[in-house]
């Protein structure tokens, strides 16, 4: 089966592993410092706003709480998002307000956004469809206009930039997924980006049990200031979600390869353009504008045959999907659906996700266009 998502470890990862072993210390440490340091620094960003975790929906809760989100707040969300976005205001309490999205970049736009602002309007979550970033600068100004809290799940989005400025960093908060799946892969894990550097401080607190920041080894800290290294103290309520010493060493290594697994991506991306184009019954992904960076994680065609299109694939051993399902057709979700959203429901009728990964071989690419090309 040739997957559509599929991780590039390699000897370097074991390598960091293995000395990881060795220190005896596989907790949080050194190498969870180090690849928050280098992870900011691939990204053109200051350090001091970066904080690990344990995945990308870690994250994502988090913001809730940051924020404060409440039983009287508002929160828009694409329908084309992940589900951990509705969880995450479901669980605060406060309501989802659904929008649609473009019909062919699967990204929100201003325009579908500010038709469900109302005075209640708390934040505003993006997602930056297939690492192909929004068009942030409508998007910022209606957020400055009417006093919104700006997210961006950039979960598909590492190292992909709008005007020079990277993805997750164009908000109040951004966060990142390095899964299994993603093209940075740790295993599990994310990263998280604030603006305000309060926000930092008791973001750190609430991913760790509520210590206090300057309590520097948790529950056996003689940093408390007792004279009994076991005694502790807690600002707040927290919990425990803090990346380890064996995520980190492999993100150091991934991190540094990053680069190179993109630009595969963007051959594989290229040559399916060039491989798929000609074929009328089959829409390609909108021309990607010159002035953004695409980390290229998606590659999706859309056809009215989507359903046969993807049977035929997987039974030539070929899997595809559609990411994401919209959130307006969830059923546990139908109580926050307060019009229609035509765009999303094309989407979903139509779009088809093709593997695209940095281990694809040449020859499983030029499989995949041929049967395309056969299936009609």
């Amino acid at each position: 089966m040739i997957n559509l998502f599929q991780p590039s470890l390699g000897k370097e990862e074991l390598a960091e592993i293995e000395k990881v072993f060795a220190s005896n210390w596989i907790g949080k440490g050194g190498y969870v410092e180090r690849f928050e340091e280098m992870f900011a620094q691939s990204l053109k960003s200051e350090r001091s706003r970066f904080l690990s975790t344990t995945s990308c929906t870690e994250a994502i809760f988090l913001s809730g709480d940051l924020f404060d989100f409440s039983e009287e707040d508002e929160v828009i969300v694409p329908s084309v998002s992940f589900p951990s976005v509705a969880s995450s205001i479901i669980s605060r309490g406060a309501k989802i307000i659904f929008c649609d999205v473009d019909p062919h970049t699967l990204n929100v736009r201003a325009e579908d956004i500010e038709p469900v602002i109302t005075p209640r309007t708390k934040a505003l979550f993006v997602t930056h469809y297939g690492g192909i970033p929004c068009e942030m600068d409508a998007i910022r100004v209606l957020c400055e206009t009417h006093d919104i809290r700006l997210i961006e799940d950039s979960a598909c989005a590492v190292r992909s930039f709008y005007k020079g400025e990277a993805c997750g960093t164009m908000g109040d908060m951004g966060m990142w997924s390095f899964d299994a799946m993603k093209t940075l892969c740790t295993g599990d894990g994310g990263m998280i980006y604030l603006k305000d550097p309060e926000l930092m401080d008791v973001a750190k607190e609430q991913l760790y049990l509520g210590l206090p920041v300057k309590q520097k080894s948790g529950l056996d800290s003689s940093a408390s200031g007792s004279a009994n290294w076991w005694e502790f103290e807690l600002n707040r309520p927290g919990r425990r979600a803090i990346m380890n010493n064996i995520a980190g060493a492999i993100g150091t290594v991934q991190v540094e390869k990053v680069a190179g697994f993109i630009a595969r991506r963007k051959e594989i991306y290229e040559r399916y353009l060039e491989g798929l184009g000609d074929l009328e019954w089959l829409r390609m992904p909108p021309e990607i504008p010159e002035y953004v960076e695409s980390s290229y994680y998606f590659f999706w065609v859309q056809t009215p045959e989507r359903d046969r299109l993807a049977r035929y694939l997987l039974d030539h051993e070929v899997y595809t999907t559609f990411r994401y399902w919209p959130l307006h057709k969830v059923k546990y979700l139908e109580r926050y659906v307060t019009g229609s959203y035509p765009n999303s429901d094309y989407a979903a009728a139509q779009t088809l996700d093709l593997p695209l990964h940095q281990s694809l071989a040449d020859g499983e690419v030029e499989k995949i266009i041929d049967l395309i090309r056969k299936f009609r």
